[in-house]
């Protein structure tokens, strides 16, 4: 009896490693890797045309205090270090039942209405993130100064505002060095002109992204990588009034906002009366950092 059942033992092995379901003595299976926080991510997407949906998640809710925020010195953040096979999260939104909302300017191409942007953020007393591209702090150091001086948030953006899957641009897809390289240069000018950090914020250009770009800005510390909930369209032409129009009609808690500094979008001029409509809806707001962290 015993034999018998060695021997079946011994044949149940075979058939296990027959169906590649046994490991080598001392290997390690491959660590599970999280699914992304977005759905569609199998393909690189571009966002300018529909916004992603967030996935569940688990970190507490913010608690903002007032409406607005006030000026405070800005905050260095330390890098934070992922371990290799962890995707970024992707965020174009957090989930929460107050009425917060993150504010989010991208810099990229000309200085266009940045020192009115900033003086009417000012005036209210409102911190909001931008997204950096190295270039554009390289062009207009003064204005990158004005903006850590104010207590503003700094995402990067890539250097040179290229795309990372090539899908907007029609380029090719970068390779992970020359994403990484892009990262770096945008670091590095923004810590010789500001000391700012700007880990873990990512947004990609044209919000172009898929797996493979958020495994490799994870690999060198950024797991956050920042779409929108509303695009206010100004790039594309929509008047100031209508950019109003358009955001409070689409707020809602947790939602991150997109505009651009540039001449070409209205974003600016439509601000002031955005920042009050938001408040006479009951909407406290900051920097896309204060909306995940709290």
């Amino acid at each position: 009896m015993a034999r018998h059942l060695v021997r079946l033992g011994l044949v149940f092995a075979a058939a296990l490693g027959s169906l590649g379901l046994g490991c080598a003595r001392g290997a390690i299976p491959p660590a599970s890797v999280p699914p992304p926080a977005a759905t569609a991510e199998a393909t690189a997407t571009s966002i300018h045309e529909h916004v992603l949906s967030t996935a569940t998640a688990t970190t507490p809710a913010p608690t903002p205090t007032s409406t607005g925020t006030a000026i405070a010195a800005p905050v260095a953040r330390a890098a934070v270090a992922v371990p290799a096979g962890i995707a970024a999260r992707v965020v174009d939104r957090w989930p929460t039942e107050r009425r917060f909302i993150a504010l989010s300017f991208d810099a990229g191409s000309d200085a266009g209405y940045t020192a009115q942007i900033l003086d009417t953020l000012r005036e209210h007393r409102v911190l909001v993130s931008f997204g950096m591209t190295g270039h554009w702090a390289e062009q207009y150091p003064d204005l990158m100064r004005r903006i850590v001086a104010d207590g503003h948030h700094l995402i990067n953006h890539t250097y040179d505002h290229g795309s990372f899957t090539g899908v907007s641009t029609g380029r090719g897809p970068q390779t992970s060095a020359q994403r990484h390289d892009q990262l770096r240069r945008t670091e590095e000018t923004a810590r010789r002109l500001t000391g700012a950090e700007m880990r873990p914020y990512f947004r990609p250009p044209y919000g172009d992204y898929d797996a493979s770009v958020n495994a490799d800005i994870a690999t060198v510390g950024y797991h956050y990588n920042v779409m929108w909930t509303v695009d206010s369209l100004g790039w594309n032409g929509l008047s100031a009034s209508g950019i109003v129009q358009r955001c409070l009609a689409r707020a809602e808690p947790g939602a991150i906002l997109i505009f651009h500094v540039g001449a070409q979008s209205q974003d600016g001029p439509a601000l002031p009366a955005l920042l009050d409509g938001l408040k006479q809806q009951g909407y406290s707001f900051g920097t896309v950092a204060q909306l995940i962290e709290g």
